[in-house]
């Protein structure tokens, strides 16, 4: 039972903290968690690839939370020395409103003792500003994201086969569904996804990454309506943006819900050197921004 409740726990302050589509691509992929040292955690993504010691991939923190934050990373791995160093060094989005010079990188650098086999790993790191300014310290706990998958398969299992818990408990609990959350990235009702673009030549597409089902919006660019009424299809709408100005913010808006709600739109910021997907989830009348920054 205490081990259950373990699982429970583990996975009810994940789900606080909900959902990126693309960690999926990467050969090494971890999830966990942030534990800063006023005892406070936050959710951790890591998703990168190693290629003659080298590795080069991205992390995801607070994942659907308020401060949801991709950030690139860079580091080593020493197979003889068992020395692991991660690196995050370039925003690439952030739902935070402040400026991206606030923003606290993590620099770790710790044991693990076979990257190719799937082991967990943990440790101290330190925070730094983008200037190198020292921030916020703490520690990482990962482990591979395929284990926490099969945990959550058995956590599941306990929770449907314990009678500790009541059926309203059991059906709205899932471990498994909290681990598919956290494996995308939303922008719902009011919130607004701060991208920063390395070009200011940027191309927006909006599409039904799923079925279609005649979700329908309005697409305003700083403010001016561009696309009333707009039906979301299978196909592509492309819209080139020029950033001229210090921002440009592009606001979707819900007409309806289409015949599966909620309405969903997956949209790509493609700026010719990265491209970053998300979708939104709103219901009818409400509205997700997206606002765009030069490097």
């Amino acid at each position: 039972m205490k081990k259950l409740l373990f699982l429970l726990l583990i996975f009810i302050t994940l789900s606080g903290y909900g959902q990126q589509q693309d960690i999926l691509d990467a050969p090494y992929k971890y999830l966990g968690v942030i534990k800063l040292n006023d005892t406070s955690f936050i959710s951790y993504k890591l998703a990168f690839e190693e290629k003659d010691g080298l590795i080069q991939g991205y992390s995801i923190t607070d994942a659907g939370g308020p401060h949801e934050t991709k950030s690139n990373i860079k580091g080593s791995y020493d197979s003889k020395e068992k020395l692991l160093v991660l690196n995050e060094y370039d925003i690439v989005y952030t739902k935070s409103p402040i400026t991206e010079l606030d923003f606290c990188l993590v620099n770790f650098q710790g044991r693990l003792r076979a990257l190719k086999k799937g082991k967990p790993f943990s440790g101290n790191f330190k925070g730094v500003y983008p200037d190198g300014k020292p921030c916020l310290d703490g520690q990482i706990i990962m482990s591979p994201l395929a284990k926490v998958e099969k945990r959550a398969e058995k956590a599941d299992k306990l929770i449907q086969k314990s009678k500790k818990f009541s059926q309203k408990i059991k059906d709205n609990v899932s471990a498994r569904t909290t681990l598919d959350t956290l494996s995308m990235s939303v922008v719902k009702k009011d919130e607004n996804l701060n991208v920063f673009a390395k070009t200011r030549q940027v191309t927006i597409s909006i599409y039904d990454a799923g079925k279609v089902d005649n979700d329908r919006i309005n697409l305003y660019i700083d403010g001016k309506l561009l696309l009333k009424d707009y039906a979301i299809a299978k196909d592509k709408k492309e819209i080139p943006i020029t950033i001229n100005d210090a921002q440009v913010i592009v606001k979707v808006e819900a007409i309806n819900e289409g015949t599966s709600a909620p309405n969903t739109v997956k949209v790509e910021i493609n700026d010719g050197q990265r491209l970053i997907s998300t979708r939104t989830s709103l219901k009818t009348g409400d509205h997700a921004s997206l606002t765009l920054l030069k490097q």
